[in-house]
């Protein structure tokens, strides 16, 4: 039973290590295809330039929060200020979604080396699904962000 103890206790601190993922990391890719499977179609999708996207990330340190309040896109730091647009009416009870600044770095990076070829400019979709918000470029969905509210940035 002590030794059952000790492997179950071992089991379980490595687990929780392993799981808490840092700040700047929160996301993950999916095709576009695995995107629309997984999450569902795109009901509403605001664009924005990509080099927009990229000073607004120098804004905030580890994550940055995007939201489509009254279809209106907001994004805020990591501190839950707003950065974008200058002026924007939204509640502290509003749940935004979190991600990782360098997964969305990882993101623009991506669709600047696809562009390279087509001289076509940068853009990212900010798209409001059934219950996700994700964050698309040509080949790539960003997804499984945190919600903030609850699962707010320390």
């Amino acid at each position: 039973m002590n030794k059952n103890y000790y492997l179950i206790t071992l089991a379980s601190l490595m687990f929780l290590f392993f799981s808490c993922t840092p700040g700047s990391k929160i996301g993950k890719f999916y095709t576009t295809d695995e995107a629309n499977e997984l999450f569902g179609s795109v009901i509403y999708s605001v664009e924005m330039n990509s080099n927009h996207l990229a000073n607004l990330l120098d804004k905030t340190s580890t994550t940055i929060m995007f939201g489509l309040i009254n279809q209106q896109l907001i994004i805020l730091d990591n501190n839950r200020n707003l950065i974008f647009p200058e002026k924007a009416d939204y509640n502290d009870s509003d749940v935004f979604t979190v991600y990782g600044t360098e997964k969305v770095r990882e993101l623009l990076a991506d669709s600047k080396l696809n562009k390279q070829i087509t001289d076509e400019s940068e853009s990212v979709n900010i798209e409001q699904r059934k219950e996700v918000l994700s964050l698309s470029t040509e080949n790539k969905t960003l997804e499984t962000g945190n919600k903030c509210p609850p699962n707010c940035p320390d």
